[in-house]
């Protein structure tokens, strides 16, 4: 039996993997936090470990003799050179990175492909940038056998799904009460992958020597914008609403939003990743889930674990609409 580790196993993406590899044979071993409840794959082995205590984090891997990993917590150069002593041994060894290590990219860059330059200014795609070259040196160098995985959107199991202008949930329950959402430009593009359908490429990653070495985007491989995404949610719940566009200084200037990196160094620019490599290389990696199905599936998890909060008790989103709407006013009277 092949023996794999998988560190966040049990996490957004991470759970999906874990089931497929528990499916197709392997002898999984999830590395996770401290975390309370208990194992929700009881057939996989289960450590918790904080990496950050790295002393720790060695002792409970070290006798493991892994023939496999994947680490969907790698996130620093450290981490990557933690993984590369602890699986010094392995066969294969997949970590995940991020679309943002592209960072901000020429429209004749559009679709990004792997070969692209990375010159990422969000410090998430920084940092997941320096910890893909050190593997990469790793290979080169070495031989070390790795692959990575850089996804864009990808929902399902999180806390927040993400909307255009960040990760807060309460966009969803203004859609249930009929009051209007604000949005950047709507038809900026994005892979939106349901989580369950990365498996695929995940362990068929594994089958194959010639993914040693690589980096794979891993996104959808129909393109949504923005519109498309925020009217698919307004579909599955039942009600139409409007999407305010309001732009991003507008955004800025609110005392009650917060505008994180993500927005200002990600989610301004076109996300459409180029499938056609992961496609040649991973046969296995077949999104089967459309954006309705998807969103429905998410919907549902939030809803079970109460993670939709009342907007009526949040003032932003209105008085960003209002101040989109006196705006329009007040250039409206100068004609």
């Amino acid at each position: 039996m092949k023996k794999i580790c998988v560190i966040g196993g049990f996490g957004n993406m991470g759970l999906g993997v874990t089931r497929k590899l528990l499916n197709q044979g392997y002898d999984v071993t999830v590395v996770t936090l401290p975390m309370e409840g208990d194992n929700p794959m009881p057939e996989a082995r289960w450590i918790q470990a904080d990496r950050k205590d790295r002393e720790d984090f060695k002792a409970a891997l070290k006798d493991g003799h892994y023939e496999y990993a994947i680490d969907f917590a790698c996130f620093t150069e450290q981490d990557a050179a933690l993984d590369c002593e602890l699986f010094s041994e392995a066969s294969h060894v997949l970590a995940v990175s991020t679309g943002a290590s592209y960072g901000p990219l020429y429209g004749c860059e559009i679709p990004i492909r792997e070969y692209m330059t990375q010159r990422p200014q969000w410090g998430y795609g920084v940092t997941k940038k320096a910890m893909e070259e050190f593997f990469f040196d790793k290979f080169r160098k070495e031989g070390f056998p790795i692959t990575i995985f850089r996804p864009t959107v990808s929902y399902g199991r999180q806390k927040t799904i993400v909307r255009q202008i960040g990760s807060d949930n309460s966009w969803v329950d203004r859609i249930r009460r009929g009051k209007p959402i604000v949005t950047g430009n709507p038809y900026i593009l994005r892979n939106f992958l349901y989580v369950d359908d990365a498996a695929g490429a995940f362990v068929g990653a594994l089958n194959h020597e010639w993914c040693k070495g690589q980096a794979y985007n891993l996104g959808a491989m129909r393109c949504y914008d923005w519109g498309t995404y925020h009217r698919t949610m307004m579909e599955i719940i039942g009600k139409e609403v409007e999407m305010v566009e309001v732009p991003l200084k507008t955004l800025e200037a609110s005392p009650h939003f917060e505008v994180t990196p993500m927005i200002t160094t990600n989610f301004i620019y076109n996300g459409y990743y180029a499938g056609d490599k992961i496609a040649r290389d991973i046969p296995e990696f077949c999104p089967k889930t459309d954006l309705k199905t998807g969103l429905t599936r998410t919907l549902e998890y939030l809803d079970a674990h109460g993670l939709i909060p009342d907007s009526s008790q949040m003032t932003w989103e209105d008085e960003l609409i209002e101040a989109q709407e006196q705006s329009i006013v007040y250039l409206s009277r100068l004609k």
